[in-house]
């Protein structure tokens, strides 16, 4: 079969991941003051991957030979597809929405993919998609259903198939790479991709991520030694040096973890490795690890300073002098950490926040990311909010805008305090002086 995979987004001036934010995807607006245009426009040119789920689709329908194609603009020509495959997210759902439509018109069949329309299926199927809910390409692997089973096919499809991951075949990087060259220039200028080690979380802060939603509670681990084998094949391929592990927390299972970083120690493979994971589960020895396998840039989240604060929200932390303790030696070993905050949280406060940017710039990690507390359609927390969102596109559920009634904050504070929140820490001279140190080379 002729398929085409299509990925639309709306034309904004900030960048808009897919793949980030458990699958239901972030949209990097930051503020329209002159250092916040400047921040958007400096990462809008620097990251730009597609969504993990949708590449792994690719390789699913690749390696039973249907000929795949992806898109990010609907082509003019649709005649030569036998159905249509789209990405959904929160953060481009009206553009998705209106996309369907306009292929409708053409009676092409349409199945949307993706956690968002997992959990929030209904205008979907209402604008004329078939809705695949649950790990799309554990539907489409060895995908045989002919033209006719295809359009009998219910509109809301509950994925039953239960396919170890181990079992599915490699994402489809090679179809990507014909239409751009994935990026992340935090890590590197040469090629980047998205790729993962493990899949579902067990953590308590279920109740406001979205991670679980499609992936489950359930701890998934791939084999290491696969793992290997698709970064061998994408280096030689495409030159591919740079790779995000999209886990929802990488080194989740200790054991794993240090045999995957054993094995990319062994081949010796001189890659730049990104990393998302939570402070309890770093030490000494495993940043050790982390530093030698290649692993340059960490993300972590700290999310408030008050701990009473991230208690309500059933956020479980390290105590703050001991995350300021880890941070620190893992850029002293060479690994920048990207700590991520989070305002607006619900009992969060103007003062809570205050106590939360002073703890921010005393951790001084080489990046810090400060995003609005945002309840998703589909998670436990949603529906002590579902009364109180005051915007009706969901395209506004960036991350970085405040879209309930909250009992401390207008939007207005939220807009300002955000601004503040990136110029103070960023023109703060004990960041930069850090961060010329580091251009330098004087550390």
């Amino acid at each position: 079969m002729n398929i085409l995979l299509l990925d639309v987004y709306p034309d904004v001036d900030y960048r808009i991941s897919k793949d980030q934010n458990g699958g239901y995807g972030t949209a990097n607006n930051y503020g329209k003051t002159i250092f916040t245009t400047l921040l958007k426009k400096l990462v809008n040119k620097s990251i730009d991957f597609p969504p993990l789920y949708s590449v792994q689709v690719l390789g699913e329908l690749k390696s039973v030979n249907h000929v795949i194609e992806y898109a990010k603009i609907i082509p003019k020509n649709l005649d030569p597809y036998d159905f249509i495959i789209i990405t959904s997210s929160i953060v481009c759902h009206e553009t998705e929405i209106e996309a369907i439509k306009l292929l409708k018109k053409f009676n092409k069949t349409i199945f949307a993919i993706g956690p968002f329309v997992t959990s929030n299926p209904e205008k979907y199927i209402d604008a004329g998609a078939k809705v695949i809910r649950g790990e799309p390409e554990m539907f489409f692997h060895k995908f045989n259903l002919s033209k006719k089973e295809i359009d009998n096919l219910p509109n809301s499809i509950e994925n039953l198939k239960v396919i170890d991951i181990n079992d599915l075949a490699d994402p489809g990087w090679e179809i990507i790479f014909k239409k751009y060259t994935p990026k992340h220039k935090f890590l590197g200028n040469e090629p980047a991709v998205n790729i993962n080690a493990s899949r579902g979380c067990p953590y308590s802060c279920f109740n406001y991520c979205v991670y679980p939603l499609q992936q489950g509670r359930k701890l998934r681990l791939k084999d290491p030694e696969k793992i290997l084998n698709e970064i061998r094949n994408l280096k030689k391929k495409f030159g591919v040096i740079n790779y995000i592990f999209r886990d929802p927390v990488f080194s989740i299972d200790r054991k794993h973890t240090i045999k995957l970083l054993n094995k990319i120690i062994e081949a010796n493979l001189e890659i730049k490795i990104c990393i998302e994971t939570h402070l309890k589960n770093i030490d000494d020895e495993l940043a050790n690890y982390l530093k030698e396998a290649g692993v340059k840039l960490i993300y972590v989240g700290i999310e408030s300073a008050v701990e009473g604060v991230r208690k309500d929200s059933k956020r479980h932390s390290e105590a703050n002098d001991k995350q300021i303790e880890k941070i620190n030696y893992l850029e002293k070993i060479g690994i920048k950490v990207k700590a991520m905050y989070i305002l607006g949280l619900p009992t969060d406060s103007k003062e809570s926040f205050s106590k939360t940017l002073d703890y921010a710039q005393k951790v001084n990690s080489s990046y810090a990311q400060f995003s609005v507390f945002t309840p998703y359609p589909g998670t436990p927390i949603y529906k002590d909010y579902k009364d109180k969102i005051t915007t009706k596109k969901f395209e506004d559920f960036t991350q970085w805008q405040l879209v309930f009634d909250h009992p401390n904050f207008s939007k207005k504070d939220i807009d300002n305090i955000m601004s503040s929140a990136y110029r103070k820490y960023y023109l703060n001279p004990k960041w930069l002086i850090k961060y010329f140190k580091d251009k330098l080379f004087l550390k």
